[in-house]
Formats: structure tokens, C-alpha cells, sequence
């Protein structure tokens, strides 16, 4: 989650205002209390669980210390500077390794204090994190950042970053009604084992996010003998019921396929959705409606799913069965090569 190793230039000591390595002992605390505050509104249940973990740890500042001395797979994950202004912690970044070579790094967490923002303090926190990515010779930074925040996607865009698509988040605040299932040719259930015709429709994606960023990883498709256990008996004592459908046109090939988890227990319902790129616009309607069809059995608890910004013509679909954007999440890198001409 948060911040640091490294030297910079400007040292903030107490008293002082500037940059300064993060120390997990002293700011661990300080630095979870600033990004409550700073991203109060965007947070999801998965960030509100991060902070919280974050505020656990806050309170072993000893242990956390020792750890980051001993461990450089700790040093990895908390690494990054924090602004100090008159000794009060005010701006935080985040800086991570994306792969284990260290060719791309990750930026996140940039926060300033609302009382201390249009000073220039994230500019700052940005231009020290890009000169560190280059001191320590990786290629690439990447971060994300909400489509809607203007103001950090104005000052990354300022800095050289440029967007690579992101993904929506669309929510139906219940499963609607009355949603027949659909007559369609090759739409037929998919087996929990066809994990390697799954992954090889969600490589087909030509999404830039997906191939640089995040490409799919054939472990994600795969459902372990074990989880296939997990998922009969959920559906045995009525907590969930995990359900696939495929449209198959080639005996060896998927052209779209959705997973649905159908909850009973606990809102809210999940859909996940992938089409080949020749495919799309013609049967995203189809598994969407098998899809919500299926939830007429099930309590009519808000549905989710998420979609890449590309999808325009699923995203179409959904919004007809009344679904709404609660947030899409953009994907943004730059070539720290250009950190010095910033």
C-alpha cells in the first residue's frame, strides 16, 4: 500500500517541509490516516480492506522496521517518499516494482492533505518517484487513476503520461425481472475444466491494458479439482452457485463466454464477460440476458460486473437492463527515459 526506500535530494527532518524517504516505523500510521482522508470517496470493500490491514500494521512500527531491513521483498512493497511540512506528514507516493525485473514500476497512492493541495506537493512527490524508477534502471512507470479526477489526470498528463484504456465498474441496484432466456444457436454450458479455452478467448482481447499491463494469467482460468469441490457444495447448502455458459461455434474455440455467480447468502451478484474482437456487438446481448434470466431464481440483489472501456457495445446491453457506471479506473504509463525532461 504505502512508501519506501531511497535517497532524495531534499530531506524533510522534523521542523523542516520538503521530501523524504518513507520510514515505516514513523509514518506507517500517519501515512493510512492520509489516504482515508484523501480517497474517502473512492475507496471499494477490497481498499477498505487494504486500509485497514494498513492501520494493523501501523501499530508493530518495531517489527515493521526490522522486517524492511532484513527482508528486500519487504523493502519492495514499502518503498516510496511522503512531503513533510513543519514536521506534520502532508503528501505521500507509493512506488513498487511491477515485475520482478524491475523494467516497470508502479505509482500509487499519491495523496496531499486537502489543506494542502494546489501547492505543487504532488508534482513534486511525482517528479522524485520518476527519478527514482530511473535511478534504480527501470523503463516504465504505470499507475491508475479515476477516470473522473481531473485535477491528477490533468498533472500525470502534464508529466508525459499517456491513457491505455482502463476498465467500468456497472451496477444494477437489483436484478431485473421478468428477463426470458434467450434462443440462441451454440450457447451451451460451459464446463468448469475448459479453463484453457477460457484463457485463450481472454488473451484475444486486443485491449492495450490487458496486453501490457495486466495480461491474463493461465492460473486465473484453471479451477483446481478443490475448487470445483468449493463450488458443489455451496450450491449444496444454497450459498451460491457458480454458472458458465459459451457461445461455441469451433470445436477447439470459444467466441464469448460469461460467468455468473449467482449469490443467496450475501449480495451482491457477479458477471463476467469476454467476446472475441470479431464477435463483438453481436453476442454480448445474449449471454448478458442468459445471464440475468438466470437470476430470476435468486434474490434480487444488486449485480456487478466489470468491463474494459473498449466495450462499448456490452456496456450498451447493461445499460438497457438498467445497470449505471459506478466508476471506471484508467491505466496510464510513461517511459521514465523522459525523467529528466520533466
Amino acid at each position: 500500500m504505502v512508501a519506501i526506500h531511497g535517497r532524495t535530494g531534499q530531506a524533510a527532518e522534523q521542523g523542516e517541509s520538503g521530501i523524504r524517504p518513507f520510514d515505516i516505523g514513523r509514518d506507517l500510521r500517519p501515512v493510512a490516516r492520509l489516504i482515508a482522508q484523501a480517497f474517502a470517496d473512492e475507496l471499494d470493500e477490497k481498499g477498505r480492506a487494504a486500509l485497514r490491514e494498513l492501520r494493523l500494521m501501523s501499530y508493530m512500527g518495531g517489527l515493521m522496521r526490522l522486517l524492511s531491513r532484513s527482508t528486500s521483498e519487504f523493502r519492495d512493497i514499502f518503498n516510496g517518499f511522503v512531503w513533510v511540512e513543519n514536521g506534520q506528514l502532508v503528501g505521500n507516493v507509493t512506488i513498487q516494482k511491477a515485475d520482478s525485473r524491475g523494467y516497470r514500476w508502479q505509482i500509487a497512492n499519491v495523496a496531499v492533505a486537502p489543506a494542502y493541495r494546489g501547492r505543487g506537493i504532488s508534482r513534486a512527490l511525482m517528479e522524485r518517484a520518476l527519478g527514482h524508477i530511473q535511478e534504480m534502471g527501470g523503463a516504465w512507470a504505470v499507475l491508475q487513476v479515476r477516470e473522473n479526477n481531473r485535477v491528477a489526470r490533468g498533472l500525470y498528463e502534464r508529466l508525459g503520461f499517456e491513457n491505455l484504456g482502463g476498465h467500468t465498474k456497472m451496477v444494477a441496484s437489483q436484478a431485473p425481472t421478468g428477463v426470458p432466456f434467450p434462443q440462441m444457436e451454440g450457447l451451451i454450458p460451459m464446463p468448469a475444466s475448459q479453463g484453457r479455452l477460457l484463457y485463450e478467448l481472454a488473451t484475444s482481447q486486443p485491449h492495450p491494458e490487458i496486453h501490457w499491463w495486466r495480461a491474463p494469467r493461465r492460473s486465473q482460468f484453471q479451477v483446481t479439482l478443490e475448487q470445483q469441490l468449493g463450488e458443489w457444495l455451496n450450491r449444496l447448502v444454497g450459498r451460491q452457485a457458480v454458472l458458465r455458459r459459451a457461445v461455441q461455434h469451433f470445436p477447439d474455440r470459444y467466441e464469448a463466454a460469461l460467468v455468473l455467480t449467482a449469490r443467496r447468502w450475501q449480495p451482491p451478484h457477479e458477471m463476467q464477460l469476454w467476446v472475441r474482437p470479431e464477435q463483438q456487438g453481436k453476442l454480448e446481448r445474449p449471454l448478458i440476458q442468459w445471464a440475468l434470466a438466470a437470476l430470476q431464481e435468486h434474490p434480487r440483489w444488486p449485480v456487478q460486473i466489470t468491463l474494459s472501456t473498449v466495450d462499448q457495445a456490452a456496456r450498451q446491453v447493461l445499460e438497457e437492463y438498467g445497470f449505471q457506471e459506478e466508476y471506471t479506473l484508467l491505466t496510464m504509463r510513461r517511459s521514465v527515459k523522459l525523467a529528466t525532461d520533466i
